[in-house]
């Protein structure tokens, strides 16, 4: 179909027409993970190349009239390749739920859950009780509460909004400065739990911890992270290991 005939439809019917597309192109699909093994389900090459230049077409057709919540649907679609090409399509209409709904292919999760932990990464703990005043157990809390929320820092934008960007350094130095207060407290100890748990900033932030009181472990945990886990942790672990394998650790400075 021509432009022009796009702009004549209805929204609903765009929508509809648009979702049908983004399923022959399988970029959701691609995203997480599917050009990397053998998927007959997937579109071949000019499957994908014509479904991405329909969605094109009729995304234009969508940007001239509808609203947010008509093209809503897009990015809360259980199909990923729905979600992905809503998100790189339709940010104009609807500019957060397309950068969430991208994040969301990219992390498997829903576009509502990508928006979810985009709102936590940046709502800051309260200002009371500080760490010298919590407890051993709270104080702990708070690190795996920190560690999420750093990890959570993968749905906002910080590589390109400077709010964004004191969000994610914030968490940071919160983190550096819980790793004080437990090595100050002589609990560094109480950290190893930490290497086995399911979040990736609190298993490399207790390896760190950990390389002075446990080095094969923490070393094993860098590793497995340096080879595993999201592009920024990977670089994070590999410069660890490098640290620790001339005689340094982070853990020193705290």
């Amino acid at each position: 179909m021509s432009p022009e005939e796009y702009a004549t439809m209805p929204v609903e019917r765009l929508v509809r027409l648009f979702a049908e597309a983004a399923k022959r192109t399988g970029l959701g699909r691609v995203c997480q993970g599917g050009a990397g093994a053998a998927d007959a389900r997937l579109p071949t090459k000019e499957q994908a190349k014509l479904g991405i230049a329909e969605c094109a077409e009729i995304a234009g057709a969508l940007r001239g009239k509808a609203k947010g919540s008509e093209i809503e649907p897009l990015f809360d679609s259980d199909d990923p390749d729905v979600r992905m090409c809503a998100g790189a399509s339709l940010d104009d209409p609807a500019p957060a739920l397309a950068d969430a709904a991208m994040k969301g292919v990219l992390a498997n999760c829903s576009t509502r859950e990508a928006l979810a932990r985009a709102e936590r990464a940046r709502t800051p703990p309260p200002p009371r009780p500080t760490l010298q005043e919590m407890s051993d157990d709270a104080l702990l809390a708070r690190f795996q509460d920190a560690a999420e929320r750093l990890t959570a820092c993968r749905f906002i934008n910080w590589r390109d909004n400077d709010k964004d960007m004191a969000t994610r350094n914030a968490i940071i130095r919160e983190l550096t400065d819980i790793g004080r207060e437990i090595k100050r407290r002589d609990m560094l100890a109480r950290l190893l739990p930490f290497l086995d748990d399911v979040d990736a900033s609190a298993r490399f932030t207790a390896a760190e911890g950990c390389l002075r009181i446990a080095p094969e472990k923490a070393v094993a945990t860098l590793e497995a992270l340096a080879d595993e886990a999201d592009a920024d942790t990977r670089a994070a672990a590999g410069w660890a290991l490098q640290r620790w394998r001339r005689g340094e650790c982070y853990v020193d400075q705290w």
